[in-house]
């Protein structure tokens, strides 16, 4: 019987899902200096061959194991919608923004995500090519995507900023102690995100920064 081409497709997704969930087991467990594409064959149960034919090697693996967990991770759905959202007021911008900044804290606490920055730093003085992989899969997205944010409503009047680019920052900047301090420097206990009071007292700071 011959496939047609959306159960190809769903197929080939399926593979794919299931030989990250693998890797991204081996990466947690022996970090990705030590990782082997024999141990993340063996894990997600596929041949060499298949691992092969979906990555090239373990970079490119790792780059989607990232991205899984975070910017296309269908939980949180972080980027969802913010290219496209245009708030007509400032009322509007603050409600996008709670939901923004609740989605990047649940993402950036998360325990494996975590695991996975702690590898990222045990191992870049070996393989200096995983920065810039964490670097653009990561923070370079979100980056870009809510600085178009910014830019648009700086265009039409809803805020009053300067630099589009130092808006940013300051956004993402209070997020990322509460990443550092209550997360990945405490690797013996589970991540203290923020309470939703605590997350809308920072978005209301911004605001009126940028109003």
């Amino acid at each position: 019987m011959r496939l047609g081409a959306g159960e190809k497709g769903s197929r080939a997704w399926a593979k794919r899902e299931q030989i990250l969930a693998g890797a991204q087991r081996v990466f947690l467990r022996d970090g990705f200096a030590a990782a082997s594409t024999d141990a993340i064959a063996a894990e997600a149960r596929v041949s060499k061959r298949t691992l092969y034919s979906y990555y090239p090697g373990k970079e490119e693996l790792f780059a989607d194991v990232l991205r899984r967990l975070t910017i296309e991770n269908p939980q949180t759905q972080l980027l969802a919608g913010v290219e496209e959202m245009e708030p007509g007021d400032l009322g509007e911008l603050r409600g996008a923004l709670v939901g923004l900044a609740t989605k990047v804290v649940s993402t950036m606490m998360d325990p494996d995500y975590l695991a996975l920055l702690r590898t990222i730093i045990a191992d870049t003085h070996r393989f200096p090519q995983l920065g810039e992989i964490y670097r653009s899969t990561v923070p370079e997205r979100g980056f870009r995507v809510f600085l178009g944010l910014m830019e648009r409503v700086r265009e039409r009047g809803i805020v009053d900023i300067p630099d589009a680019e130092a808006a940013t920052r300051l956004f993402f900047g209070p997020i990322v102690t509460y990443a550092l301090l209550d997360g990945l420097f405490k690797p013996g206990e589970l991540p203290q995100p923020p309470a939703p009071e605590k997350i809308e007292h920072i978005v209301d700071m911004y605001m009126k920064a940028i109003a």
